[in-house]
């Protein structure tokens, strides 16, 4: 292979590989921030439906 054939494949194959992990990244970062805020509000409604019945369990 000459010079030339390397740079092409680096340049054909490299960049969308490179963009794809980029993607990627921020794709999961992004996922997780929204996974962490529905965990915490589930927890807020679990905390919530147990207060309503302990309050009707009282009664």
């Amino acid at each position: 292979m000459e010079v030339v054939d390397i740079v092409s494949l680096i340049t054909n194959v490299g960049f969308p590989v490179t963009l794809c992990f980029i993607l990627i990244r921020y794709v999961l970062d992004t996922i997780g921030e929204r996974l962490d805020n529905l965990d915490a509000s589930l927890k807020q409604l679990a905390e919530a439906i147990q207060s309503v019945q302990r309050k009707s369990e009282q009664e």
